[in-house]
């Protein structure tokens, strides 16, 4: 059972690692960072800092390995985010002038 649970938390970091890649691809290919807060992030990477903190004080090899993938998806976001600021790729462009 203890290695099924090991296999479900190493599942949802796969997850997260899903989850920001996207993101970060469209930051790189397109150098465009519409819709991007940094201060949202940013929080987010104080957040996860915590609960790393949290992981290794309780032994959580896991979560530890979660928050570790987190804060270094969330500093490369923030970096391309604040290289790429103010510039937005044609398709968000497009999306802004429909909506107006």
């Amino acid at each position: 059972m203890e290695n099924f649970l090991f296999v479900i938390g190493y599942m949802g970091t796969g997850l997260v690692i899903g989850a920001y890649a996207p993101q970060i691809w469209h930051l790189w290919t397109e150098q465009c960072s519409a819709g991007i807060s940094e201060r949202a992030y940013a929080l987010w990477v104080v957040a996860s800092a915590l609960f790393l903190g949290h992981a290794l004080i309780i032994g959580d090899a896991v979560f530890m390995i979660t928050q570790l993938v987190n804060i270094g998806a969330l500093v490369v976001i923030l970096v391309l985010a604040r290289r790429f600021r103010n510039q937005i790729c044609a398709g968000h462009a497009h999306q802004l002038h429909v909506r107006k």
